[in-house]
């Protein structure tokens, strides 16, 4: 087949995926985690409790400063991010075989969920670290290339230090990029050793990444004492409910017609041929199967989020690709395995969009307190029907001198508060403060610090989904006197309530 043939496909490829992508963001609602890195965009930092700041500095350019903070313009950074994605995953291809192993190697990674949604669609740290990592695999093929030039793998090598230092200031993770190429040349290429362009390179990824250093100094490390603990808790036995459901959450996130064509194809490249091992595809294994080791390791005694492997699935692509060509040798448009693939994945997100705007009611639990509690699907909607609704009581009670108009809102976790702040507060202008313990807090930790806060003798409210019961009462008995129920706002899908919003009067701050 001609090569502009395949060019034109990946072209209807990357049309398609950004267009699904974006009805995608545009026809749902802002989940958990990018309520709070939308938080983040408030106010700009050199690091934040969870992440380094690229996923702020992000959204602050996609909404215009955040002149269009709208839920499509938040996630457009992600959309992009993930359309350009596609097209370095292509060129590394390119360079790697040919067009057909390019075009290949993209379809792959949009058949996965977490190269099309997780990180191409939602607003996290992932989508612009996905960008760089992919930026980085590029610079890394040439690296691998013996046949080039001393000046052009000097100017690699410093590129692939700007690309790699850029995804670290999105995602730690990207630290094992050059974790992957100090193993490629300690066992391939020592020669590299000599080129001034490896050192200058890692010179110019410690001085991106140096103002996140500086800030987690003036705030005593807290960034990674936090996720230390995360991760570190190695004494207290093996966890196989984690450990289950972190593979089974990669597994998925891959998709289940592709993970095994990774394993295949990661075996069919270490038994072949070793002696004459393809030094691009060696320093590609080096770079993706680390990430994916380690955290299957830690998954074995603590939470781990599937998605932290995601980065590797891009470098697997292109090794897939290689190897579906191995098998497949004969020209041929697509194998059929990825065209299936591809369009369960498309089934998955138009079933998934279905169920999250249309599904009667909900799919978690029942009772009238917890209704929708479980339910994974209402983190992204019903927040903008509960703000009018809110509004309303609140105007009441400010004409009827029962609130005080700047009355502030309360919550004890930094989920639901983040949706709550973005969805409910900010359009009524009112100041979100968060109490609890830092682990349960996050960022609001230093936002506290920086908003109004309450006086003896305040009024506050507080907004407790159904979905995320917790016992406000307890939480705050200590802060206030007494409170009382100012409404119950049912939130209808499919004409069924799918949960409820607990509007509460906090009366008489004590402290």
């Amino acid at each position: 087949m001609i090569h502009k043939e395949y060019k034109r496909y990946f072209l209807l490829l990357l049309i398609f995926s950004t267009l699904l992508r974006s009805a995608i963001a545009i026809s749902t609602e802002l989940g958990n985690d990018e309520v709070y890195y939308r938080l983040f965009a408030s106010i700009l930092q050199w690091n934040y409790f969870d992440h380094p700041p690229m996923v702020a500095w992000l959204i602050r350019l996609t909404t215009g400063n955040l002149f269009l903070d709208t839920d499509f313009f938040i996630r457009l950074g992600a959309v992009l991010c993930g359309s350009a994605t596609l097209i370095m995953i292509y060129k590394c291809g390119k360079i790697l075989k040919d067009e057909r192993a390019a075009f290949w190697a993209s379809a792959i990674y949009s058949a996965t969920l977490y190269g099309t949604v997780i990180s191409g669609t939602f607003i996290l740290p992932d989508s612009p670290q996905m960008l760089f990592w992919s930026i980085s695999l590029f610079f890394l093929i040439k690296i691998s290339d013996q046949s080039v030039e001393k000046f052009q793998l000097n100017s690699y090598l410093i590129l692939f230090g700007v690309s790699a230092g850029l995804g670290m200031l999105s995602k730690v993770h990207s630290v094992f990029l050059w974790l992957g190429l100090g193993m490629f040349i300690l066992t391939k290429r020592r020669d590299i050793f000599n080129y001034i362009g490896l050192y200058f390179g890692l010179f110019l990824t410690f001085i991106i990444f140096l103002p996140v250093i500086f800030w987690n100094i003036d705030n005593h490390f807290i960034t990674y004492r936090f996720h230390s603990d995360r991760v570190s808790n190695l004494g207290s036995g093996i966890n196989l409910a984690s450990f289950l459901s972190f593979n089974i959450g990669q597994v998925f996130y891959t998709s289940i017609i592709i993970f095994p064509l990774f394993i295949k194809s990661i075996i069919f490249f270490i038994k072949k041929n070793k002696s004459n091992y393809q030094h691009s595809l060696l320093l590609i294994l080096w770079v993706s199967l680390p990430l994916i080791i380690v955290s299957t390791f830690l998954s074995i005694f603590n939470t781990i989020l599937p998605h932290w492997t995601g980065p590797s699935f891009s470098g697997l692509s292109l090794i897939t690709s290689i190897y579906l060509i191995e098998k497949f040798p004969l020209e041929i448009k697509l194998p059929k395995i990825i065209g299936f693939a591809l369009g369960l994945t498309l089934f998955i997100c138009i079933s998934g969009l279905i169920v999250i705007n249309f599904f009667p009611g909900t799919i978690g639990n029942k009772d009238d307190f917890k209704k929708g509690d479980g339910d994974f699907t209402l983190d992204m909607y019903g927040w903008s029907k509960a703000k009018d609704q809110v509004s309303l009581v609140i105007n009441d009670d400010v004409r009827n001198k029962t609130m005080s108009k700047d009355a502030l809102i309360i919550e004890n976790k930094w989920f639901p508060a983040a949706h709550i702040e973005h969805y409910i507060a900010n359009p009524l202008n009112k100041t979100v403060l968060v109490f609890g313990p830092i682990g349960d807090i996050h960022q609001y930790y230093f936002l506290n610090n920086e908003r109004n806060t309450l006086k003896k003798g305040d009024n506050a409210y507080s907004i407790v989904p159904s979905n995320y019961s917790f016992d406000a009462i307890k939480s705050f008995e200590n802060l206030f006197s007494s409170y009382d129920t100012a409404a119950v706002i049912p939130i209808l899908r499919g004409n069924k309530i799918s949960k409820k919003i607990y509007l509460l009067r906090l009366k008489n701050y004590k402290k």
